[in-house]
């Protein structure tokens, strides 16, 4: 394993996430569950889920996913790490969630099944607004910056 000391010594900042990932993601599977992780590492992993739903298909993907099952933590780990605006954006997505949301996969599947336009669209809205960075919250930074004010709980 490597020592989060040196991974922080790294200047490029996604390669530092990748490496930090690396290690949380292994120490997560040895339970195959959050527990063993630090507070810390859930706020990361919290946000690497989202972050990787995001990338497969956007608030639509994120909501039919098992991500979404997570939705609060993620809200929470996004406010966690100084990312307001990104929280508030998911927060918004939610709002516009048919009918109250659920962290249970298969009825919020069948709820966007049934979804009208005006949903669908707000969350395409909601995507624009995710990818082309208008939040203006740097993400990576904020990540990395969380994990050196947080390096003690890393990789423990």
């Amino acid at each position: 394993m490597k020592n989060i000391n040196n991974i922080l010594k790294l200047e490029d900042e996604v390669a530092i996430i990748e490496a930090i990932g690396e290690i949380i993601w292994q120490k997560k599977e040895e339970t195959e569950e959050f527990s063993d992780l630090t507070d810390a590492e859930k706020v990361f992993v919290f946000i690497d889920i989202f972050e990787g739903a995001m990338g497969e298909g956007g608030f639509q993907f994120f909501f039919n996913s098992e991500s979404g099952n997570f939705v609060e933590e993620i809200i929470t780990s996004y406010q966690e790490i100084n990312a307001p605006k990104t929280a508030e954006l998911i927060a918004n997505a939610v709002k516009i969630f048919p009918n109250k949301y659920s962290i249970d996969m298969e009825e919020r599947q069948h709820l966007i099944a049934k979804a009208d336009e005006e949903t669908l669209s707000g969350w395409e809205d909601l995507d624009e607004i995710f990818f082309t960075n208008e939040t203006e919250e740097d993400v990576v930074t904020l990540i990395v910056e969380y994990i050196k004010t947080n390096e003690s709980q890393f990789g423990n």
